[in-house]
């Protein structure tokens, strides 16, 4: 039998990331997006977007990082959308930047 995993295991973002993009001569490549420059790029975000993006990735949630962000639920549930998707674009970037240096 296989040793099972805890699914909060496999989503950990501090774990290294295999992502698909493409090579210059058109081949997909699995491109490595490490923990580090996961939380390079967090901590590139304004005001303290970066701080609350931690909590939450530790496990933190909504209600105890609104106790000390002192904002409404609702405005910390929108922040938290924009910077992830925000998040995902610059990774996503990463990783095609990376797959033009790969042939």
């Amino acid at each position: 039998m296989g040793r099972a995993t805890r699914l909060s295991d496999e989503a950990d973002p501090r774990r290294t990331q295999h992502r698909i993009a493409t090579a210059p001569d058109g081949h997909l490549v699995a491109v490595e997006i490490t923990g580090d420059d996961r939380l390079k790029l967090i901590k590139s975000l304004p005001h303290r977007w970066p701080e609350v993006m931690m909590a939450r990735e530790r496990g933190d949630t909504i209600e105890q990082i609104h106790r000390w962000a002192h904002c409404s639920e609702e405005d910390l549930r929108q922040g938290l959308v924009d910077c992830y998707a925000w998040l995902e674009t610059e990774l996503h970037d990463l990783a095609a930047r990376r797959a033009k240096l790969l042939s």
